[in-house]
């Protein structure tokens, strides 16, 4: 009966299969590997375009802060500006106010008159000479205080019904009346106060 010894061939068929797993596992494990590398590649690509995009909005961002924030100093240097030129035409609107208000109080000063009078004025009959001149003159709004010199009672009360009878003043009054002596002259150093009587255009703005 003959014998066959089938052990190495069963042997070799193992170390066969053993290497042909061995091969297999070694494939899959590169293949594997590969696949994580060009995955890992791919992700970092991203990853640096989306820093890359994050670096652009933040220095947009940082564009646009800086743009706000000029906007914001020119606005207020227009605001400055707004108010100094606010000022000013409030200043430009006393001033001339101001002005208006002594012309008129200028327009109802005796300007000249034939004197008559005795005593200090004794021998100047026939010559022409002013009976009212201002000191000073202070306007705080609407109310008006006048300082001057006349030459006597009567001229003051003239001027002071001047200016009722105007209507360009109201609560016209007399806070100071005294004798002062000028150049041997006997005059009257007066004081009044009163207030601008509104005008059309603010009774139109009150409305």
């Amino acid at each position: 009966m003959i014998r066959i010894n089938l052990l190495p061939y069963r042997a070799k068929k193992r170390a066969e299969n053993i290497q042909r797993q061995v091969t297999i596992f070694l494939i899959c494990f590169f293949v594997i590997l590969a696949a994580m590398l060009y995955y890992n590649m791919t992700l970092s690509s991203k990853i640096d375009q989306l820093n890359a995009k994050v670096e652009d909005i933040n220095a947009e961002i940082a564009k646009v802060e800086r743009q706000a924030k000029k906007v914001d100093e020119l606005k207020k240097e227009l605001q400055k500006l707004n108010q100094k030129i606010a000022i000013i035409k409030n200043l430009e609107a006393q001033r001339k106010g101001a002005v208006r208000l002594l012309d008129d109080m200028t327009q109802m000063v005796a300007e000249d008159r034939t004197s008559s009078d005795s005593g200090a004025l004794e021998g100047k009959e026939s010559e022409k000479i002013k009976r009212l001149w201002f000191t000073s003159f202070q306007a705080n709004g609407d109310d008006v205080k006048i300082r001057g010199i006349a030459l006597d009672n009567k001229t003051v009360a003239d001027f002071m019904t001047r200016l009722e009878v105007s209507k360009l003043f109201i609560n016209v009054n007399l806070q100071r009346l005294q004798q002062q002596k000028i150049k041997n002259l006997n005059l009257k150093n007066f004081e009044i106060s009163c207030t601008r009587a509104p005008s059309k255009n603010d009774e139109k703005d009150k409305k």
